[in-house]
């Protein structure tokens, strides 16, 4: 099966989190906001500088901030990402102070460009370059914090009124005429999961996770977190080569190598190397689809 890449899918993890519109009122709007406030009210300009430059700058300064702030979570999500998955406030915060680091050089160098507008002093001292000096930190804190502050917010605040809906099923009028209702449902979301898979994972999905508000997808080439919600994934995926087993975990037949029992517990190994319990409330439903093997002759 051959899936389409998100369009954003260089930008984690707010293609998982944000609608279109959250991305564009976060990375547009949010930063255009502060910077119209604090220009139109000419903060540490005063009147050496006119509201429309004063507007002009402090927006520039304010995207310079989301672009730093960008690159430091976009990072930080990479590390995050192999492990539990974290909130994105958290990854936002993290990142925030990374990129900030990262880009003190070129802030540094804006804020200099800035100052030269107006007469030498009166907005405090210009940010040593090319590196702060330890005189500078606690000026440099008191000036990151803010920023650090608000991106983080802005990041909490545009997650919980924009956020993003899973993919559900198409439409059954887009159904192919030849194609069964539920199996194109199904070929519709296990595409849509495929699609959020980095390239490198893309393969056919041999099982599900659940893991709080995300899906852990696992394919033969490894395993990711993917921001969907577990019960759309096995309702929409009811007609796939597949079943769920566990209140966790959902399992493709066909990548099913054994079924043997270990203690008090079931359990399923597959192609893939998982080993995947089996919970009694799903065992019948196991055995009815004809996927159970014989325990004695699995046991051995």
């Amino acid at each position: 099966m051959t899936t389409s890449r998100h369009p954003l899918s260089w930008l984690p993890p707010w293609r998982d989190h944000l609608s279109p519109a959250g991305m564009g009122v976060f990375f547009v709007v949010a930063p255009v906001l502060v910077g119209l406030m604090l220009g139109w009210n000419r903060m540490g300009v005063g009147p050496y500088m006119t509201r429309g430059a004063s507007t002009l700058y402090w927006t520039g300064l304010a995207f310079a901030v989301w672009i730093a702030a960008t690159v430091g979570t976009v990072l930080v999500h990479a590390v995050a990402a192999r492990r539990r998955r974290w909130p994105l406030w958290a990854v936002a915060l993290a990142g925030a102070v990374i990129g900030m680091a990262l880009f003190y050089w070129p802030i540094a160098r804006y804020r200099h460009f800035g100052l030269s507008f107006i007469p030498a002093g009166f907005g405090g001292p210009a940010p040593p370059l090319p590196w702060p000096t330890l005189d500078y930190l606690p000026k440099l804190i008191a000036n990151t914090l803010p920023g650090v502050a608000y991106w983080t917010a802005a990041a909490w605040i545009v997650s919980r009124l924009f956020a993003r809906q899973p993919d559900g099923p198409v439409a059954t009028a887009t159904a192919a005429p030849d194609m069964p209702v539920a199996m194109h449902a199904a070929a519709h979301v296990e595409a849509a999961l495929r699609a959020r898979l980095p390239a490198h994972l893309d393969a056919e999905i041999l099982a599900l996770k659940a893991e709080d508000h995300y899906v852990r997808v696992y394919t033969a080439r490894g395993d990711t977190l993917v921001h969907y919600r577990f019960r759309d994934a096995v309702r929409g995926l009811a007609s796939a080569d597949g079943l769920q087993v566990h209140r966790s975990f959902w399992v493709r037949r066909s990548a099913i190598t054994r079924h043997c029992s270990e203690g008090h517990g079931q359990f399923l190994h597959l192609v893939n190397g998982l080993k995947v319990p089996v919970s009694r409330s799903y065992l019948n439903s196991l055995r009815q689809s004809g996927t159970a093997t014989n325990q004695a002759s699995a046991n051995r």
